[in-house]
């Protein structure tokens, strides 16, 4: 048997004239329309975002608005008393001086004591001689000085710690 080498061909359809006076349409299938669905819904989401949001920055402002008037007040308070303090601190000052202690004492009607006497727990001796003190009304005047500190006040006289 002999073997054939030429190629082998498949037999040609013979071409369709195209007819250009066709009547007939040519079809295709396409996608059915869709609805058209109306804005209103998703313009009425973005205006409630968009209340809902200043509504809230409102708020917080009015908050914050709020809070500052508070700590203006509060520090305000806060100043308040801190004078109050320092006043009732210098008037304490004032009143511990041992000048005015002394001239409060004697206003009460205490007298400054004499000269102690003392007993020698050694031998069981007084030393000393222990003097009576006069009344109220014998009293001598005060040998301390009337406190002027408070009055000089171009002079820094410090606060009593400064040699610690």
């Amino acid at each position: 048997m002999a073997i054939s080498t030429a190629p082998r061909v498949a037999p040609r359809r013979a071409a369709r004239p195209v007819a250009r006076t066709s009547a007939r349409p040519r079809l295709a299938v396409v996608a059915a329309p869709s609805t058209r669905r109306s804005p209103l819904p998703f313009a009425i989401l973005c205006t409630l975002i968009a209340v809902v949001t200043l509504a809230a920055v409102l708020f917080l402002n009015i908050q914050m608005s709020d809070t500052s008037y508070e700590i203006t007040r509060l520090q305000s308070t806060s100043q308040k008393l801190t004078e109050q303090s320092q006043g009732l601190q210098e008037q304490e000052d004032e009143l511990s001086t041992p000048q005015e202690l002394g001239k409060r004492a004697k206003d009460l009607g205490m007298v400054q004591a004499g000269d102690p006497g003392y007993i020698d727990l050694g031998n069981g001796k007084v030393v000393g001689e222990a003097q009576t003190v006069q009344g109220a009304s014998g009293a001598e005047s005060s040998s301390i000085p009337a406190a002027s500190i408070y009055e000089d006040a171009e002079t820094y006289h410090g606060m009593g710690n400064e040699g610690d």
